[in-house]
């Protein structure tokens, strides 16, 4: 099965998991692999957040074109430790994502200055002393603060006694930071975060970890490999590198379902400020952002939430024309098969031919789903009947990113203005919209969506969503005073019916909270709105008194009046 990407770096290992250890009665949601192809004449689908888990490492890469411009033909890729090795040398585009180590002391930067985690009944859990994995990462890097690289490390591997899982009790801590260097820009753009907590279990065997891909060949532009590569290399009973969250060669790091009574979190030193809004899946998260004297700290603690994942295939005759229509003049990016199967090495792309109802017949394809865009809504509901309207997996997850979307009117002035952290919004709906939610006539809206019901295929799905706003940036955008500010939340289904669900309200240390909990699917509209008591301005009494100079004489009027120079009181 191969992997077509249309903007990739980075090789990943694809494998397949057999159907009965992977999707039997007693797998483990975490541990989800994608449904094979059942043959020729399959068109398929999936959204998976938790599928590209594996490619968050550290690297530093280095593009040398032959004309010295972007669309030129690459001539180098080079892998960077601090910037000055061959090939290392900016000419056109360059790229690092840091996974960002533990803090070595207090003055320590752009690194995990603390973890934590708290029981149900609100009381802190002892953390075992973090180590890195993994331990050996050939691509971590020492960074190069003058062109604004940090380190880039392997993540925070923890023990946490208190907060046991059916892998054991260790808890693998992510938190990225990446950027990209283009167009003549004289250092690196402002860094966007990725960060994860995830239960795991260090499993030893085979193991194919992450690798840059140096062979010039395999590029048809700067930071484009033109067809993926595939890998299928399996380790300890069966298990392919896709489903290790971080692996070496010879180590793997196994999701599990997390505790969700328990809330996890940390806190990050950094030397940039996280202007923008921040996504996650989490629940009932609390934030904590402050910047002095140019280092920036972040502290995020929440629970984790399980978010439905769709996978399902259907016969191409099956799919309706609008169906076909709607992703013919698409990107066709995904995993494909050619019929009769062939010794592809690398993988073949989809031709347009392919994509026709007569093309179907001879390949099956499977759309991933790697973005959260209104086109991904829209096949994401596209296939949500196909999908039978239930999760193949519920995952638990924890996870939080910088948003793609800024937004856009008085969201997007308001962010520009305060140049500060604006919000985060979270969900455990399967799909919405990467950005923040959309100010019109006087609401804030932001749009879901996922399935009616879980794996199980009976039992109600219940969705989540979390507004925490900066309180400065809430009050730019409703033109609000200092006072007091009051809320209302609601959700409203597709066909324009009220949805039932539980709302919190609060503010608190300069952030606005709202939530709603409880609400069904599939594609809801969660509604906010603010509202702000107008003060009436107190009348003030004036006071009219009569003033003399000689025969001269004059009324004052004021609050507090007073006779002019050279005047006297009558």
């Amino acid at each position: 099965m191969k992997r077509i990407s249309k903007f990739s770096v980075l090789v990943i290992a694809v494998a397949l998991l057999s159907p009965a250890l992977a999707h039997g009665v007693d797998s483990i949601p975490e541990q989800w692999a994608t449904l094979p192809a059942p043959g020729a004449s399959y068109i398929g689908y999936e959204a998976n957040e938790s599928a590209f888990a594996n490619t968050e490492a550290s690297t530093w890469i280095n593009f040398t074109s032959d004309t010295g411009k972007i669309d030129g033909k690459v001539t180098k890729v080079a892998i960077c430790d601090t910037g000055s090795e061959d090939g290392c040398t900016y000419s056109v585009y360059s790229s690092y994502r840091a996974v960002l180590p533990v803090c070595t002391d207090a003055t320590d930067i752009n690194c995990i200055s603390e973890i934590f985690a708290t029981d149900a009944n609100g009381s802190k859990l002892a953390i075992g002393t973090p180590t890195v994995f993994p331990e050996n990462n050939p691509q971590a890097f020492a960074g190069n603060k003058a062109l604004n690289v940090p380190r880039g490390s392997g993540a925070a591997l923890v023990s946490i006694a208190g907060a046991p899982h059916a892998g054991g009790d260790k808890y693998l801590v992510k938190t990225t930071l990446s950027s990209k260097r283009t167009d003549d820009q004289t250092t690196f753009q402002t860094p966007r975060l990725s960060a994860s907590i995830t239960a795991v279990k260090i499993i030893e065997g085979d193991f194919f970890d992450l690798a840059t891909e140096t062979n010039t060949a395999k590029y048809d532009q700067v930071g484009r490999i033109a067809v993926g590569t595939t890998q299928t290399k399996q380790g300890l009973d069966g298990k392919p590198s896709k489903l290790c969250v971080a692996a070496s060669t010879t180590q793997c790091a196994l999701p599990y379902s997390m505790p969700k009574e328990v809330a996890f979190g940390f806190s990050l030193r950094l030397n940039t400020n996280l202007s923008g809004w921040l996504h996650g899946r989490m629940k009932n998260a609390v934030i904590d952002y402050k910047t002095t004297n140019g280092v920036t700290n972040l502290t995020v603690n929440a629970n984790p939430i399980a978010v439905p994942v769709v996978d399902v295939w259907s016969k191409s005759e099956d799919l309706t024309d609008a169906h076909v229509a709607a992703y013919l003049p698409q990107f066709w990016g995904g995993e494909a098969m050619h019929y009769p199967l062939s010794n592809e090495t690398g993988g073949l792309p989809i031709t347009d031919a392919e994509k026709t109802r007569d093309g179907m017949k001879n390949i099956s394809f499977k759309h991933i789903n790697g973005s959260f865009s209104k086109s991904s809504m829209d096949n994401f509901l596209l296939w949500l009947p196909i999908a039978k309207d239930k999760a193949a997996a519920m995952p638990t997850q924890w996870r939080l990113g910088t948003m793609t979307d800024n937004g856009s009117g008085p969201v997007r002035e308001c962010l520009d203005k305060e140049k500060a952290l604006a919000g985060v919004v979270t969900t455990n709906s399967t799909m919405y919209l990467d950005g923040p939610p959309v100010f019109a006539d006087g609401t804030l809206d932001y749009k879901v969506a996922s399935t009616h019901y879980e794996a199980d295929g009976t039992t109600l799905f219940k969705g989540t969503y979390e507004l925490i706003m900066s309180s400065t940036v809430a009050r730019c955008i409703y033109k609000f005073t200092s006072a007091p500010i009051s809320a209302t939340v609601s959700i409203t289904s597709e066909s324009g019916v009220a949805n039932t669900a539980t709302t919190v309200i609060s503010e608190k240390n300069g952030w606005l909270k709202l939530g709603a909990y409880g609400f069904t699917f599939s594609s809801p509209t969660v509604r906010v709105k603010l509202t702000q008591e107008v003060v009436k301005p107190v009348a003030v009494k004036k006071i009219t008194i009569t003033c003399v100079k000689g025969k001269t004489s004059k009324k004052v009027i004021a609050v507090k009046p007073k006779c002019p120079s050279g005047y006297r009181k009558k």
